[in-house]
């Protein structure tokens, strides 16, 4: 059976201002992401310069969805106030109120009257029912951590640093620098931008959150044709917007764990350089103290000491490119995961566990794991992207707005 034709103006206007602030609070979480997720510092390093470009365009697509989520809400706000205007004569049923009540009334707009109504946005409806966010958006901006290889050093081998710069002083390059080089950077600058997707797609979870909590607190006060397309136009505009929520928390797991492979990487080659260089400090220095021989020793002597540590960059650099390779696996995951959301499609349900397995297999915290199955799972499941609105929502025309839903 259908619903015959029943409404409360003001529960309509109460929903209206709600869908209003719900579009300011998407389109703050629209410009965190947009100011917060862009890379920005040291990304010279090789693995770091292969997600430069994936992260930029992730960024620009991302922040063209949430502005499009975000203008769509605010529409809704906008119609949803004219149409408690619509119903605020219960009796006559046309447009009368609407027409008085626009901001433009003071310009009679050609064509509108009792049976059509005229454009643009109504005045505020006067004593809207209460309707408030269940949830509020949180958009506190992400902290970056310095990457600190001078902290790394230390922990790894405290005396390396001192060696390093002695060899620079006397040879003019450093061996660590060299070593180091394909996997430099700011690591900790992926995991900033892995917190700001997490904080700005759960900022439009809980936006579309409470857009489907008012939704369905309307819906006990308004029946018809014009309802029900309402609730199914909230509802798909509502799995948009939560869509988001997982799809930020796997980009900052991603994201996460290439950080922790880059510094894990880093670390394994300080170390293998320390062992290699304290050979070198026991073979040639019974004082252990390299850089106070590579300042003293004639020139005459320094190129056999620079022979010596040459050989022990090429071996540290070699094993610097078999990490390089299993980083670029991680980075390859995260990459073909940026790509598939950033313009999700209906084989995306079969894409996300296969593109992600070189990320997940990588995780061995019990709830984390869980955890992150669940969301790949909501991620997965494509239909808010693809089935959102995309025109605004209308109230109808001529008597629709006061039918009996079929």
């Amino acid at each position: 059976m259908g619903e015959v034709f029943e409404v409360n103006a003001a529960e309509v206007a109460g929903l209206a201002v709600l869908a209003e602030a719900i579009g300011c609070d998407a389109q703050a979480a629209s410009r965190f992401l947009d100011e917060h997720t862009r890379p920005s510092g040291d990304f010279d390093g090789g693995i770091m310069q292969m997600l430069l470009s994936p992260l930029s365009l992730a960024t620009d697509f991302t922040h063209g969805r949430y502005d499009d989520l975000s203008s769509t809400c605010s529409s809704i706000g906008v119609e949803l106030n004219r149409a408690a205007w619509m119903y605020a004569d219960q009796e006559k049923r046309n447009y009368d109120a609407l027409n008085a009540n626009l901001l433009s009334c003071l310009l009679p707009e050609a064509g509108a009257d009792a049976e059509h109504p005229g454009t643009g946005v109504a005045g505020p409806f006067p004593e809207p029912s209460k309707y408030s966010a269940v949830e509020s958006v949180d958009l506190a901006p992400p902290e970056t951590a310095a990457e600190d290889i001078r902290k790394l050093i230390s922990d790894s081998a405290g005396w390396l640093g001192d060696v390093d710069d002695g060899i620079k002083v006397a040879t003019g390059w450093s061996p660590l620098e060299e070593v180091i080089k394909p996997i430099s950077g700011n690591w900790n600058e992926l995991k900033r931008i892995g917190d700001a997707y997490k904080i700005a797609g759960e900022a439009m979870e809980t936006s579309g959150q409470n857009l489907a909590a008012g939704a369905k607190q309307v819906d006990e006060h308004w029946d018809g044709k014009a309802a029900v397309a309402f609730q199914e136009y909230a509802s798909r505009q509502a799995e948009a917007m939560t869509w988001e929520g997982p799809v930020g928390r796997v980009t900052k797991v991603c994201l996460e764990r290439v950080a922790d492979e880059i510094k894990a990487a880093v670390e394994e080659a300080v170390s293998h350089l320390a062992d290699m260089l304290e050979e070198q400090v026991q073979v040639n220095d019974a004082s252990h103290l390299l850089k106070f021989v590579l300042k003293k020793i004639p020139l005459a002597g320094t190129g056999y000491q620079v022979y010596e540590i040459t050989k022990i960059i090429d071996a540290v650099q070699g094993r610097v490119t078999s990490l390089v390779e299993k980083i670029r696996e991680v980075v390859k995951a995260l990459n073909g995961f940026l790509a598939a959301v950033a313009s999700p499609s209906g084989t995306l349900n079969e894409l996300a566990e296969s593109i992600l397995a070189p990320i997940t297999s990588k995780v061995d915290d019990v709830r984390t794991k869980a955890e992150l199955a669940f969301d790949i799972a909501g991620v997965a499941d494509a239909d808010g992207p693809l089935h959102k609105p995309t025109e605004s929502f209308s109230m109808g025309t001529g008597g629709e707005p006061w039918e009996d839903a079929a």
